[in-house]
């Protein structure tokens, strides 16, 4: 059963913050959303219109989050407040302890740790402020980059799911499966 939505909360962790999405992100949702890897690797729609990124901002801003729609961060430069990506729980279970993370980064931001580093502040503040027990990510075999920031992040890769992931073109994929302990940390 699906648990209670976590509260928002603001995260600093050195040049990021993590913060609920505001009106000024749906320009920058929108740019980085029109991306073939994020296209090709997430869930976003394809094509990505305005209104999409629009209704995301939305829902993840801080009145999403207090209506219990919200559960994904923008990741800012926290000196410029720059978007550079999207980090969130794609599935949160609080009874159970157990949470997944997802995220992406705009392409101008790749290549400098930040998914790395976001992933790592995630991590530590649904280990200690919602108790998470085991947080999970999986990515579709074959998505390179997801994997690297996984294992740097200290995700233990524990196998292949066979069909875990649905595709784009609406068919089943494997996906790579791991997991983070607050003892891996």
């Amino acid at each position: 059963m699906e648990s209670p939505h976590p509260e928002p909360a603001e995260i600093v962790a050195g040049r990021l913050q993590l913060r609920p999405f505001l009106p000024r992100d749906v320009e920058g949702v929108y740019a980085a959303c029109q991306d073939a890897d994020i296209q090709r690797w997430t869930t976003v729609p394809a094509p990505y219109r305005r209104a999409h990124a629009e209704g995301y901002v939305r829902d993840n801003s801080l009145a999403g989050w207090e209506e219990g729609a919200g559960r994904s961060y923008a990741v800012t430069d926290a000196t410029t407040g720059d978007l550079l990506g999207t980090i969130g729980l794609v599935e949160y279970d609080a009874d159970e302890q157990i949470a997944e993370i997802g995220y992406w980064v705009s392409p101008g931001a790749r290549g400098r740790g930040v998914a790395t580093q976001a992933t790592t502040a995630m991590a530590r503040w649904c280990f200690g402020a919602l108790g998470v027990a085991r947080l999970q990510w999986a990515a579709e075999v074959g998505n390179e980059a997801s994997r690297r920031v996984a294992l740097r992040a200290g995700f233990t890769v524990e196998g292949v799911l066979r069909d875990r992931i649905r595709a784009r073109d609406g068919s089943r994929a494997d996906a790579w499966v791991g997991s983070l302990l607050p003892r891996d940390l």
